[in-house]
């Protein structure tokens, strides 16, 4: 499972995703609506659109949160990379070791070298586990980082289309320039690339949802902080 943080991210994510595709793309809509036509119809008459640049600004916000959250994932790589490349030098180290008593004849040299190989073995298992699930973190959050676009892709399309019914709605007669089927078509668009990209963010979130069961797996059999296996 992934971290309860991070966990909550997804589920935001996935709320949101709902929300956005459930209404009415890497490139934003080309069907756009000139501001001063919006600054023309009374205010009153503007609730859409305020509530469609209010979902708009969330999802800049949720942006952010995520590259923030993504950034994290890979110091907590880097620091499981290096733990890793201890645990290798350890390991090799271990090994020359053992080789070294098996040279001696000395069976109590030997017995105690090979304990120590073993565990260095074991810290190196632990190590490489928690390395893999940290980088499948990592590529889960950068695959929520495009959702998160997709979203505000989404939310510029359905706020374009919010602007537009509004001028519309007010008897600008400019309006008539515009087509309403290249806002729903925008938005349309829009939610189809979300919708690609949240089945991308599932699949990386399974795959790294394995990669820690793994690696607590190894821990719950008996492998220590340090690597090291419990007797």
């Amino acid at each position: 499972m992934a971290q309860p943080g991070r966990r909550r991210m997804y589920l935001g994510m996935a709320g949101t995703a709902v929300m956005l595709l459930g209404g009415c793309a890497s490139h934003r809509s080309s069907a756009k609506v000139d501001k001063q036509w919006v600054a023309r119809v009374p205010p009153g008459e503007l609730g859409n659109v305020r509530e469609a640049q209010l979902t708009e600004d969330h999802a800049r916000e949720q942006i952010t949160r995520t590259q923030v959250a993504r950034q994290d994932a890979e110091a907590e790589r880097e620091v499981a990379q290096r733990n890793e490349d201890a645990a290798k030098s350890r390991h090799e180290a271990s090994e020359a070791a053992l080789e070294a008593a098996q040279a001696t004849g000395d069976v109590a040299a030997i017995e105690r070298a090979q304990h120590a190989a073993c565990t260095a073995q074991h810290a190196l298992t632990l190590a490489e586990a928690e390395t893999a699930w940290r980088d499948d973190a990592v590529t889960t959050l950068k695959s929520l980082e495009v959702m998160r676009q997709r979203e505000l892709d989404v939310a510029d399309a359905q706020l374009e289309q919010a602007k537009y019914e509004a001028v519309n709605a007010n008897a600008d007669v400019r309006a008539k320039e515009l087509s309403p089927g290249d806002f729903s078509s925008a938005v349309a668009d829009a939610r189809r690339k979300a919708a690609d990209q949240q089945r991308q963010v599932d699949a990386n979130l399974q795959r790294e949802d394995q990669a820690k069961a793994h690696w607590q797996q190894l821990q719950d059999q008996g492998y220590g902080g340090s690597g090291t296996q419990q007797p």
